[in-house]
């Protein structure tokens, strides 16, 4: 049997790709962003990253391209009708788009990228490809190192950062050139990095993780999605479950409810009704035969601390206000909040920071009667090392195991910002003095464990299991 040929894979994924894609009425622009290196006459691909959009092609916003000797940035926009010219050609050996064309095969005629044809979903990984956090279909090309392809065009490969830094229309080097001019979120590194090629066609629409809740009567989600182009082919399905009992399906088109513009979205909120001895409910948003996202929402029966807590404030809407506070303003209010997660959680929690007196303290202790782990527990609404906060939280919690040999006393960081706003050296910082730091997204990952009844045993061994994954990771940290 003969082998496939690279050039025969990557038709094939390119067929696929269109297959799924070309016709469906849901794009009518691609919004193509090229960076690329000169070799010779010609210009080969470094990164090339087309977005699929919704807009025509004159709404879409236009950037101005870097325009270096040996190397060049730019941005085309076409109608969506042009996709099949474009996949032909990156699947191929070339895309001829005005003001220059962009080579995907090597001096000897073969291709410099393998690509792969998939479709990922909101609810699980999809670290291939990524459009504002939609889930999409992509045609992901990976190929030659950046380092080798620079240099195979006679350049420097060190000083590729130094000529995207000077002159007109700079960016900080090519890692930044990649993530706001390509729109790449992970950028890519002149050592290290290979040649990539991204086409990328969003389903935009998806749940607000952030909004959903659930009471004794029903759960309310809240959707989002990008045009009504999404909406009217969207539906919403659920899936409920009583113990001893068979499943329970439904379903209701997302067209038929109101949605409202907000910002550059459009956002909706529904509402399934559950019987009071429902203990699971699953959500699905279906696009067409495709599930865009789905949700699997804790019902809050299962936790008789936060059913009391929600008696006097009903669906925990305050507690959520005040963990979620994007004003980055009430930093009592979000402490506060941080307390009652913890208290959510099983954790016998001691509020040092709302008293008087208690010196240089920590903002909150919280123990787990089932160990003998205690988190001293810092929080704030800026950043980690704001005021140097870090090193006093590491003090403090080093003072607190002299004074506590029997115990595993484990220093804890909670912001209210997400974790992509971080300073990498203070995430960088904090783990390597053994401090968890819990952002925005791990909190509301401890706000759905707390819904599901999880106890602080649980949370007990996921920051075990946080802190020695950052060990092994340092570790396996090859050495400068």
């Amino acid at each position: 049997m003969s082998q496939e040929t690279p050039q025969r894979a990557n038709e094939q994924a390119a067929h696929r790709f269109l297959e799924q894609v070309d016709g469906s009425g849901f794009w009518k622009s691609i919004d193509l962003r090229f960076c690329a290196a000169r070799n010779g006459r010609r210009w080969v691909n470094l990164i090339t990253r087309g977005f699929l959009d919704h807009r025509t092609p004159r709404s879409i916003p236009r950037l101005s391209r870097v325009d270096r000797r040996d190397v060049r940035a730019w941005q085309v926009v076409r109608p969506v009708a042009d996709l099949p010219a474009v996949v032909r050609g990156v699947a191929g050996d070339m895309v001829k788009l005005r003001p220059r064309s962009v080579r995907y095969v090597d001096e000897s005629g073969q291709p410099t990228v393998n690509l792969r044809y998939s479709f990922s979903e909101l609810a699980v990984s999809h670290q291939i490809a990524e459009y504002d956090a939609w889930s999409c279909h992509s045609l992901v090309g990976f190929g030659s190192s950046i380092f080798n392809a620079v240099r195979q065009g006679g350049h420097d490969p060190f000083e590729l950062d130094s000529m995207i830094r000077s002159g007109p229309n700079a960016y900080d080097g090519l890692p930044d050139l990649v993530r706001r001019f390509c729109a790449r979120p992970g950028g890519l590194k002149v050592q290290g990095s290979t040649t990539v090629v991204e086409l990328i066609a969003p389903l935009a629409a998806r749940f607000d993780r952030e909004s959903v809740a659930s009471t004794s009567e029903g759960v309310t989600v809240a959707l989002r999605a990008a045009s009504d182009v999404f909406v009217a082919k969207a539906e919403l399905g659920w899936t409920l479950g009583t113990p001893g009992e068979p499943l329970r399906h439904g379903s209701t088109k997302l067209v038929e409810h109101e949605w409202e513009q907000k910002g550059a979205a459009l956002r909706s909120q529904l509402h399934v009704p559950i019987r009071k001895s429902d203990d699971t409910a699953t959500l699905f948003l279906l696009i067409g035969d495709r599930c865009a996202d789905g949700v699997s929402v804790p019902l809050t029966g299962s936790n008789p601390r936060m059913r009391a807590h929600n008696v006097f404030d009903p669906s925990g809407h305050e507690f959520v206000k005040r963990l979620r506070d994007e004003t980055w303003r009430n930093a009592k209010e979000f402490e506060t909040a941080v307390g009652l997660l913890l208290f959510f959680l099983g954790f016998q929690v001691d509020p040092l920071g709302a008293k008087k007196g208690t010196g240089d303290a920590v903002d909150h202790l919280a123990h787990d009667p089932g160990s003998s782990m205690i988190l001293a527990v810092e929080c704030t609404v800026g950043p980690p090392d704001g005021g140097g906060k870090l090193g006093k939280l590491i003090a403090r919690s080093d003072h607190l195991r002299s004074q506590l040999p029997d115990h595993e006393v484990v220093a804890v960081l909670a912001t209210n910002r997400p974790r992509a706003g971080l300073s990498e050296v203070e995430v960088e910082k904090a783990a390597r003095d053994d401090v968890v730091l819990l952002a925005r997204e791990d909190l509301h990952e401890l706000w759905i464990a707390a819904q599901s009844g999880e106890t602080g045993g649980q949370v007990v061994r996921r920051l075990r299991n946080q802190l020695v994954e950052d060990r092994l990771r340092r570790a396996q940290r090859p050495v400068d």
